[in-house]
């Protein structure tokens, strides 16, 4: 579990006990640690700490929370610097300030390309954070952009809490606010997250070259689904269901009509915390009544008929049907988010800029939603940004090249019989998943880059406003930090005109490492130690200053430092080296005496017992029912999320995302990370918000967390699978229960522990719909201390 986040199976037990008692415990145990460091799982484990602590996620957080394209190439990045034991100098430096380290990489070979390829992507850590598309007061938010960056580089790599000096000097450590926003010029420069971040930088050969194998452009994708919908429309002619008869208008738009013979809608600028106005039974005669085509005159490709200003409108309106048409299109010009209903349920929802009329052939949802009488149209949509302008319109026309024609078209065809709907079905199932399937981004990777050589100046900004400018400051660090430094800071030099970059970062980088080594090797030696030992040698490692607390073992702490840089920054030369000690071969447990005198544990004197993070019990789950897929890296992907969950969110319609069966049972750390929306399980389990530093995560026990370890579905979902893998494995009940406890528990059932299972399995009462016994069974061992705790 510490070395790769996923419990050994049964036959590597065996294996090493075997070793052991061939070779004797020392050989043995330096084998394994050769196996384990060279496991393809060790940087993966490895990775979700430092993800932890630089705020790792997956989208921009407030109102929208829209995804960051390409996001998991740095996640990708750092766990193959872990798994090749990339010296962690060169790890921070290209993170700080790789995309000016790459420009000083010569050569055109492979080698070269790879490493400009590398420090490019390291520099993903500077999209990591929030970012705020529509912020009420720009010149702010890009302040507390840069304060986000000041104070999770701190933590990270000068264990400080250097964010405490923004609006004041330090309240504790000798830390003044003109330190702070001198250490926040070094990233002065750097481009916003909204100014094209990603696409200059990121717009190289060198890191488009690092996409995974296996992945299809967006291009490659969407020529093979046009290829599949040529052979749907063939299907359509063939069954005879792409003839509309000419079809007719159910709600007209305002193309080409005039305006007196537009239709009718009812308006409203109101905003509305559901969708309860949607809904056929919903009284809007106190509403405003309005001709089709609302917004400002001037509006590019705009027919007004209704002015409309505000930022936010519903419509409704009405139409009788006498029958339920086969096929219902709908037509739509708006430039922003727009939902549409039928009878209350959402029926078409887009979001981005479309700067003309589009049609969409509405699937069979949508026609099922749909009464033979009066129905409603109601429409919601937003106007943050673009031309003020929307209309829509409703047909029972089928256009085949319209968004959405192949899936209305498959529908119908699939649900009959004969040799026509079964290739309809399998031509139905491909688009699905090649639909689902990840495939290359737009543009290559999200990197950083500057403004140029000469970046603004920066001020001290008075009580944190950006709008009350102080005096001006140059780059520079804390003076207390230079207190034992090897070398003093001398700041960056000044780049040359004409320059991309300022250079600023690299000269901070630089530093960080040489003349403040004694502080940044200190600060990942006590992450080592807590990355093993549960806890560091300082029991807060995002804050070594009079705030935090000091180290039990200072003198072991410098010395391990000492270690470090001496052994050229290998994180695997240290790991192993306290691997091999004897406070990491201790028990967890030892005479009352010992509990009495030293309760904390902070003379070493046993190993402390931890419970799994979120994302190690999800793991285990998986490896114990058989059915983990170990693929490494590429594209996030999306687990199945329960209804309640996706209610949450403000559209839970496109709140989430989907993927193959197969890839929903990787690796949790490969789970999409969204600020707004997050994996139950996981977040039960502790996994940190990932919107602020996480240098330890506070590990609770709450009767809560049952609701999902005993009573979750996804649980539930690998019980089942792991009795049926059960099953399979034995001939009799005895074998299964025996073959369930070694692999979870990792251990031989113990006296009567097999009878009393059997006793359990029988006692359970035969229920219409419930679970197997096997199945429960399995379940409470995912729910037992020994399953969730490290001992």
């Amino acid at each position: 579990f510490v070395l790769t986040g996923l419990p050994p199976t049964p036959d590597e037990r065996r294996a090493f006990l075997a070793d052991v008692d061939a070779r004797g415990f020392d050989a043995a145990w330096s084998a394994l640690l050769d196996r384990l460091f060279a496991s393809p799982h060790h940087g993966e484990s490895e990775a979700r700490r430092w993800l932890d602590i630089v705020r790792y996620a997956e989208t921009n957080g407030y109102e929208r929370d829209s995804r960051k394209p390409n996001m998991w190439r740095y996640r990708d990045w750092v766990i193959r610097a872990y798994a090749e034991d990339m010296p962690y100098d060169e790890f921070g430096r290209l993170q700080i300030a790789g995309d000016e380290i790459a420009r000083g990489i010569e050569g055109g070979d492979a080698e070269a390309m790879n490493a400009r390829s590398s420090a490019l992507l390291a520099t993903g850590y500077f999209r990591l954070g929030t970012w705020d598309d529509e912020p009420a007061d720009r010149l702010q938010a890009a302040s507390d952009g840069r304060a986000d960056v000041v104070d999770t580089t701190s933590q990270a790599f000068f264990g400080a809490t250097l964010g405490c000096a923004r609006c004041h000097d330090h309240k504790a450590d000798p830390i003044s606010q003109a330190d702070y926003f001198s250490f926040t010029a070094h990233f002065r420069g750097v481009v916003g997250y909204g100014g094209g971040a990603g696409r200059g930088a990121g717009a190289t050969t060198d890191v488009a070259d690092a996409v995974p194998d296996g992945l299809v452009t967006s291009t490659e994708r969407n020529a093979r689904v046009a290829a599949l919908d040529a052979r749907v429309h063939d299907l359509a002619r063939d069954a005879g269901v792409a003839d509309d008869g000419g079809g007719a208008t159910l709600v007209r738009d305002a193309r080409g009509v005039p305006r007196d013979e537009r239709t009718l809608w009812r308006y409203s600028t109101e905003k509305y915390q559901d969708a309860a106005w949607a809904a056929p039974a919903f009284d809007d005669s106190k509403w405003s009544e309005g001709r089709a085509g609302f917004g400002r005159r001037g509006t590019p490709a705009a027919r007004v008929g209704t002015p409309w200003a505000a930022k936010e409108i519903q419509l409704r309106t009405t139409f009788q049907l006498d029958e339920i048409p086969r096929h219902l299109g709908l037509t739509v010009h708006h430039d922003d988010d727009i939902v549409v209903y039928l009878n209350g349920v959402p029926v078409f929802e887009r979001s981005g800029y479309v700067v003309d009329y589009f049609r969409a052939q509405l699937p069979r949802a949508a026609r099922e939603a749909l009464v033979v009488g009066r129905n409603v149209l109601a429409v919601s949509c937003v106007q943050d940004f673009g031309g003020q302008y929307v209309d829509v319109g409703l047909d029972t026309r089928l256009d085949p090249t319209s968004e959405g024609a192949s899936l209305a078209i498959s529908e119908l065809i699939e649900g009959g019989d004969g040799e026509v709907a079964q290739r309809a079905r399998e031509l139905l199932r491909e688009r699905r998943d090649l639909l689902a399937a990840p495939v290359e981004e737009a543009y290559p990777a999200q990197v950083v880059f500057e403004y140029g050589a000469r970046p603004p100046q920066q001020y001290v900004e008075l009580r944190g406003s950006a709008h009350a400018p102080g005096d001006p400051v140059e780059p520079g660090v804390p003076e207390a930090w230079l207190v034992g430094a090897s070398a003093p800071y001398e700041g960056p030099t000044p780049a040359p005109e004409g320059a991309p970059s300022s250079l600023r970062r690299r000269a901070l980088a630089e530093w960080a490492f040489d003349g403040g080594a004694h502080i940044t090797a200190r600060v990942e030696v006590n992450r080592i130690w807590q990355g093993l030992f549960g806890v560091g040698l300082t029991r807060a490692p995002g804050d070594f200053g009079r705030f935090g607390q000091p180290p039990t073992h200072p003198a072991l702490l410098d010395g391990l430092a000492a270690h470090f840089v001496a052994n050229g920054w290998s994180r695997r030369d240290l790991q192993r080296a306290l691997m091999e000690s004897r406070a990491w071969r201790r028990a967890s447990s030892g005479p009352d005496a010992s509990y009495a005198a030293d309760p904390r544990n902070e003379l070493l004197w046993r190993y402390p017992p931890r419970r799994l993070t979120g994302e190690e019990f999800r793991d285990a789950t998986l490896v114990a029912s058989g059915e983990i897929n170990r693929e490494r890296f590429g594209p996030w992907i999306f687990t199945p999320l329960p209804a309640e969950v996706l209610a949450t969110s403000s559209r839970p319609e496109s709140a989430w995302g989907t993927c193959n069966p197969s890839q929903a049972v990787r690796r949790s750390l490969y789970i999409h990370v969204k600020r707004s929306l997050r994996e139950p399980l996981l977040a039960a389990l502790d996994q940190p918000d990932p919107d602020i530093p996480c240098p330890e995560r506070f590990p609770t026990n709450v009767p809560t967390q049952a609701l999902l370890t005993l009573n979750g579905e996804f649980t539930l979902e690998r019980a089942m699978a792991f009795a049926e893998d059960l099953a399979g494995s034995a001939d009799t009940r005895e074998g299964r229960v025996r073959r369930a406890i070694e692999r979870a528990l990792g251990r031989a059932p113990g006296d009567g522990e097999v009878e009393r299972a059997l006793a359990f399995m029988d006692g359970l009462e035969a229920r219409e719909g419930a679970p197997p016994p096997l199945a429960l069974y399995a379940l409470s061992l995912f729910n037992r201390n020994e399953f969730l705790w490290l001992d």
